[in-house]
């Protein structure tokens, strides 16, 4: 049974769709309908409110794009798990990013073999073009639940012998504590894109499929680029979040 607590306002200068996008967000985030649970039909929520059912599916249109529905055909539309935010302000690996939020990170390795550097690697990592690297790709998780696909490229020469057993936990604290190399910053870019039918599939993604690109270089103190990975990680459970400071104010150095 739905509980009407709030009305809309249809003399607002606020458009309907957005009055019922920000009620339905409250039940939400008040615990109404639980993650998982199916929500009534468009057309229920029309009769109840008494609005039509196109002002119902601009707002339910509104909370998919925001990540906080998903609908799946032929079964309706659904609360859609919380998204893991990831805010910039420290350099961390998947790994430890995870442990901060309480979740387990996991991995599955889906290549790890040498590659020539082409020009683009070459250019990144500041190696001669055509010199040996290490590729390494990887299913991430997140709780058991896939993430997102890392592909990172490495100088073949500053990690010889690695196997696929060495990349269980975190690629960082492998570099640091059998390669001894130590990461101290990083340089990322964010792009969004649509992710390909087979990375959908294996992030368990309806295709097509709305995600993002996070390109990163990580060097050493030295300034030597150590790493260059291409994450490519699910839209509807991951997001980013940068705080923003204007020039002349103070800001303390944790997000949350």
């Amino acid at each position: 049974m739905i509980v009407i607590n709030k009305y809309l306002d249809k003399n607002s200068p606020v458009p309907l769709y957005y009055q019922f996008k920000v009620i339905l967000r409250e039940k939400i985030e008040n615990g109404e309908w639980k993650v998982g649970e199916k929500i009534p039909t468009e057309k229920e929520f029309a009769d109840l409110y008494h609005i039509s059912i196109t002002t119902v599916r601009q707002a339910l249109n509104a909370l998919t794009l925001e990540g906080i529905l998903v609908r799946q055909q032929g079964k309706g539309t659904f609360v859609a798990n919380p998204k893991i935010e990831k805010g910039p302000i420290a350099l961390t690996s998947f790994t430890e990013e995870m442990a901060q939020r309480g979740m387990k990170a996991g991995s599955k390795v889906l290549h790890l073999g040498r590659s020539k550097a082409n020009k683009r690697i070459a250019r990144i990592l500041k190696i001669p073009f055509g010199n040996n690297v290490t590729f390494i790709q990887r299913l991430r998780f997140a709780d058991d639940e896939p993430m997102g696909i890392q592909s990172s490229y490495i100088p073949e020469a500053l990690v010889p012998d690695l196997t696929e057993s060495d990349l269980s936990g975190s690629l960082y604290k492998l570099l640091e504590n059998k390669y001894k190399l130590r990461i101290a910053n990083a340089i990322e870019k964010y792009s969004s894109i649509l992710l390909e039918k087979r990375i959908s599939e294996l992030l368990h993604l309806n295709y097509p499929a709305v995600g993002f690109m996070v390109e990163r270089i990580a060097f050493l103190a030295n300034g030597i680029p150590v790493e260059f990975v291409e994450s490519t990680m699910r839209g509807d459970r991951y997001s980013i979040t940068i705080n923003l400071v204007r020039k002349g104010f103070e800001t303390n150095k944790t997000l949350r």
